[in-house]
């Protein structure tokens, strides 16, 4: 089976389960995959790590957007919506991590969320490293202990994330932060409003235009960019929990705050590579799921090769 409240266009090709924790290797579907699931209660809580051991990975989460290269990892959040693309069949590593067994190690877990902090390089190298060889070396029989062994690797992992350089970046636990954080909830609860504007969301927080433009600054993007970008993003979870149709094309649209159709259909393809009604047909269709252990990682074209029961892409 594969990870809970991992749901995206990816084919599992090996699942190893150690204890608590379940790693993933993947392969990425021509796609765009998105998480879309919102948890119903507290402990269903989650973070995902996602390692790309074969190309470079793009991700966006909570207005953040970056991409990361072979051998580094991103954490995202569960409890948002979350998307990320790599090339058609690139071979990542992911892994869903209990929200519990985080914020028990590590403090304010969400700063580092998307890359805010700049990833310590040794550290991130034994991560993936360890990460490859759990995934290698487990991969047909559980340890002895496989409890044990979890409850170290998920140490390790928040010993990694806990190293990221905090100083390479503006201080977020700042009013700035804080602030943007309200901003970005106020859209949330108001993204159907087709007459959201700009000047209300300043209004809202009671700062002037040019501030909140600042503040969107920060993370490389507009106030309109956000905005449109979150609406796809709502567009999409209606659509995929929607396999039968019920609501129209153009109903999602309105609900999610767009005037005119056309446009949203037109905004949708650019940003997911895909029309609404495909990603509604896509999404009902499952995920291609092999069994775990047995059988060689597969080979891959543009200079990597994978040998039998070896992950050699960041060697």
């Amino acid at each position: 089976m594969q990870n809970p409240g991992i749901h995206t266009r990816l084919a599992t090709h090996r699942q190893i389960h150690i204890g608590r924790l379940v790693l993933d290797v993947a392969l990425a579907d021509p796609l765009f995959p998105c998480g879309r699931d919102r948890v119903k209660n507290v402990g269903d809580a989650a973070y995902i790590l996602l390692i790309p051991l074969s190309e470079k990975l793009n991700y966006a989460q909570g207005g953040r957007a970056g991409t990361i290269k072979a051998g580094e990892y991103v954490l995202l959040s569960q409890m948002e919506f979350y998307e990320f693309s790599s090339q058609p069949g690139a071979l990542l590593l992911m892994l869903r991590i209990p929200a519990v067994e985080l914020r028990g190690r590590l403090t304010s877990v969400d700063d580092h969320i998307g890359r805010r902090f700049g990833a310590n390089e040794q550290m991130t190298r034994l991560l993936v490293d360890l990460l490859r060889n759990v995934a290698e070396v487990f991969a047909e029989s559980p340890p002895p202990n496989p409890e044990a062994l979890a409850t170290e690797i998920f140490s390790f992992i928040a010993l990694a994330i806990g190293s990221e350089d905090r100083g390479s970046t503006v201080d977020v636990r700042n009013a700035r932060y804080h602030l943007r954080r309200r901003i970005f909830d106020f859209i949330e609860k108001n993204l159907g409003d087709q007459d959201l504007t700009p000047r209300r969301i300043a209004a809202s927080s009671r700062i002037s235009l040019s501030y909140l433009y600042s503040l969107f600054n920060d993370d490389n993007t507009t106030v309109s960019q956000f905005m449109q970008v979150k609406r796809l993003q709502r567009a999409y979870e209606l659509l995929v929990a929607d396999p039968k149709g019920r609501l129209t094309i153009a109903e999602i649209a309105y609900q999610v705050g767009f005037k005119n159709v056309s446009h949203f259909s037109r905004s949708f393809s650019r940003h997911f590579g895909t029309a609404p009604r495909d990603a509604r047909r896509i999404a009902a269709t499952p995920a291609d799921i092999r069994p775990a252990g047995g059988g060689a990682l597969p080979e891959r074209t543009g200079g990597h090769r994978f040998e039998a029961g070896t992950l050699e892409a960041v060697r």
